[in-house]
């Protein structure tokens, strides 16, 4: 089967200097050429060419680096998916006036001033303005900067991408489903581009991840999957590098397709323990379109990959106590997989389904309950403490539905802390 891309509306600015005018020239590698050719490729990104925005040396000014921020807040929906990627120095200064020491983060344009960043660079809190005003549902910044290169004026490269400085400027972007940072370096680190390479060591491995090295089910790489393909690779370099990466997600989005978007053959495992079932499916059984979904689309599903089911409408016993049988599909359930809508949210019943499993969560210290997000709902929060799987969205489905039928027959992993 093949999947359909699943970048929504999608947009992204690639800036990448090396030839500074009054800066110290950094090592020239071809990082944003790279970046904006995997983006454009349809079978990795499948961005439209024609909206992906190429600034490169000369080009990448402060006039022109702001400009296209704007362009992006403007040009862009609550539904759209925006990439930025940033390669070039990254410096600090003190700030102006302050009693406590404490230093101000730059992005350089290629016609900023050394001794002046604070007028001719681009500031962290200009760029938290410039992002918080971009309305997409998925954001994501690469920033490949620090100590670049062979680490010449190290003044402009402070030990700084600083964990602080990061959460500051890029935590409180603004609304959506999914917005991510990755950063080349933490605060003690560098960020190296080698010689003899292409690409920097940070962005040479993301477009090896994002054209396929990284892992992904359902013919898509996400995110946080991409993510930890670059931290293993570079973590394997010989050099001290150590990227961050800095997330509020709904959901673990798709950024690229995985290897043109036909998915390997799914393998679904043996089941790891001898439980009755491998999921209690809680739905509103009184809502026409949740039924619908779940008898047509869920359950045929999981259960032509041989997963084990237990559905109220069909698996109770005729004549028991509903809250009996609600309580023993739970406990000889590997997963409770609730189908939260509003209508859900509404039932007392399934209200009660939903609590018994975090109750048996909570008393085990094991994951034991997996939220599907069909239709927006306020959830309470105890709910939005769990990680759940979006649903929301039909051209997501399949890719979706692949990650719960593997996650069903993967044990619950206790916590780090129990």
């Amino acid at each position: 089967m093949h999947l359909p891309m699943l970048i929504e509306d999608a947009h992204a600015l690639v800036i990448g200097i090396s030839h500074y005018r009054q800066v110290a020239k950094l090592r020239e590698t071809q990082d944003a050429q790279d970046m904006a050719a995997a983006l454009r490729d349809p079978g990795c990104c499948g961005y439209p060419p024609a909206a992906v925005h190429l600034l490169i040396d000369d080009d990448a000014s402060r006039g022109a680096i702001l400009a296209a921020l704007d362009a992006l807040a403007h040009t862009t929906r609550a539904t759209s998916t925006v990439f930025i990627y940033y390669s070039g120095h990254g410096g600090t200064r003190p700030v102006a006036g302050a009693a406590d020491g404490s230093r101000a983060y730059y992005l350089v344009p290629v016609d900023a001033l050394r001794d002046d960043l604070e007028h001719t660079a681009v500031s962290s809190s200009e760029l938290t303005a410039r992002l918080r005003a971009i309305p997409a549902a998925r954001l994501t910044v690469v920033l490949d900067c620090c100590r670049a290169a062979s680490l010449a004026e190290a003044d402009l490269a402070d030990p700084a991408l600083a964990d602080s400085q990061l959460s500051e400027t890029l935590a409180p972007l603004a609304r959506g489903r999914g917005r991510a940072v990755l950063a080349a370096s933490r605060a003690v680190d560098s960020a190296y581009s080698m010689p003899g390479r292409r690409n920097s060591t940070m962005t040479s491995h993301l477009i090896d991840g994002l054209r396929g090295a990284a892992s992904g089910v359902g013919g898509v790489i996400r995110i946080c999957d991409l993510f930890h393909y670059v931290q293993q690779q570079v973590a394997a370099e010989p050099i001290e590098q150590h990227p961050v990466f800095k997330a509020e997600l709904e959901e673990n989005y798709p950024i690229a397709q995985l290897r043109g978007g036909v998915p390997e053959t799914l393998v679904i495992p043996a089941p790891p323990s001898d439980v009755v079932y491998d999921a209690f499916v809680s739905y509103c059984d009184d809502d026409a379109d949740d039924r619908e979904w779940v008898t047509t689309v869920v359950v045929p599903y999981l259960e032509d990959l041989g997963l084990r089911l237990c559905l109220e409408h069909r698996d109770f016993r005729l004549g028991a106590e509903r809250i009996e049988e609600i309580e023993d599909a739970v406990v000889h359930s590997r997963y409770t997989v609730a189908i939260l809508t509003p209508a859900y949210l509404a039932s007392a019943f399934d209200e009660y389904e939903l609590l018994l499993a975090k109750y048996l969560a909570t008393e085990s210290r094991l994951p034991r309950l997996i939220p599907l997000v069909r239709k927006r709902c306020q959830l309470k929060l105890h709910t939005l403490m769990t990680e759940a799987l979006d649903v929301s969205q039909d051209a997501e489905v399949p890719a979706a539905l692949q990650r719960l039928a593997v996650a069903l027959r993967q044990p619950p992993r206790q916590r780090l802390d129990a």
